[in-house]
């Protein structure tokens, strides 16, 4: 006899298994993919997922006094911090250009930010040796700047670093039309400006000042600080001990950090006062070894090492040890390794 019940259930069944697939087959999802997830439209190869942030403190060589940093973002965009570039011990003047190339992965390499603190040499000359060579061809979205005007550059330090504000003009003019330097009056952001590159919070702690009083180059630096990852990176150019009492005057309770690049190469740059405020738990030495040891012996970079010691900071990158060091972020400051900087 048959079983009448079994087949009608039999015959509901295939019906309901057949639907299913036609509604996957129309909704273009495949049948053994969960439900609300859809095969990737390219390789994973082509498709990576965005990586962390990472931090270069770069130098060509152990010996240069310079200050260069880089920034990747988390989605592959880069930042500029000043650049360095004087002619070095191996001759590694205009050195940048071919370091973007390799760190961008880019032929012609795009750079999404590019700030410069002040107009010393030592700082600002790689920027300028791209910006006037047009042979060399480069991308740069925005240039952050806040420089102090052509009569304080001709007076400041005897005028011999005035050629500076003109070269840093063309520069800026090649990138974004004849006359856009003058436009902004060399001037485009401004303490307590805040903004966002891609992620990374930037904050600007101070800039030259509006009578330009200072009575050198170095207190025109432009302080700012990045929050990468929920971590703080406060960047102090060359500032020196005036500077770093205005700095104080504007921001004394907020300018704990977790990470602070040593002012003016870590000698003669702010007071002890202003990193026991700052509190970092590392410091970045833009600090070539004849530098940060004092070779010299007129240097006061092993006092400012001995203030480190002294509020127990125990992670450093320095480029008179290492040359370029990289970090990312969030840094893992357990894994990094401790450097003993004691003054011997």
């Amino acid at each position: 006899m048959i079983n009448v019940r079994k087949y009608i259930v039999l015959f509901f069944s295939l019906l309901l298994i057949v639907s299913l697939c036609a509604c996957a087959e129309s909704a273009n999802i495949p049948q053994n993919t969960p439900q609300g997830t859809q095969e990737p439209t390219s390789s994973p190869i082509t498709e990576q997922l965005p990586g962390a942030p990472v931090l270069y403190q770069v130098s060509p060589d152990r010996t240069t006094l310079m200050n260069c940093y880089v920034i990747k973002t988390k989605n592959n965009k880069f930042i500029v911090i000043d650049g360095g570039g004087v002619a070095t011990s191996d001759n590694n003047s205009g050195y940048l250009y071919g370091y973007l190339q390799e760190l961008t992965g880019q032929q012609v390499p795009e750079i999404e930010a590019w700030f410069l603190s002040h107009l010393h040499d030592d700082h600002v000359t790689e920027f300028t040796l791209i910006g006037k060579d047009l042979e060399k061809d480069i991308k740069i979205n925005n240039v952050y700047i806040n420089v102090p005007s052509e009569a304080f550059m001709k007076k400041s330090e005897g005028g011999r670093f005035a050629y500076i504000r003109d070269d840093v003009k063309q520069s800026y003019d090649r990138f974004f039309g004849i006359g856009a330097f003058d436009a902004i009056n060399g001037k485009n952001v401004f303490t307590k400006d805040v903004f966002d590159i891609d992620g990374i919070k930037v904050e600007i702690l101070c800039t030259v000042s509006d009578k330009e009083g200072e009575s050198n180059i170095n207190d025109t630096s432009l302080i700012f600080r990045l929050t990468i990852e929920g971590q703080t990176v406060l960047f102090l150019g060359d500032a020196a001990v005036s500077e770093g009492s205005r700095l104080l005057s504007l921001a004394a309770k907020t300018l704990k950090s977790d990470i602070v690049q040593m002012a003016h190469h870590g000698q003669g740059g702010v007071a002890q006062r202003v990193y026991a405020k700052i509190e970092p738990k590392m410091c970045l030495w833009p600090s070539p070894d004849w530098v940060f040891n004092n070779k010299n012996g007129n240097l006061q970079t092993l006092t400012v090492r001995q203030w480190m010691v002294d509020l127990d900071v125990e992670y450093h990158f320095i480029t008179g040890r290492y040359g370029t060091q990289s970090m990312e972020f969030p840094v893992n400051f357990d894994k990094l390794t401790k450097e003993d900087i004691t003054p011997a």
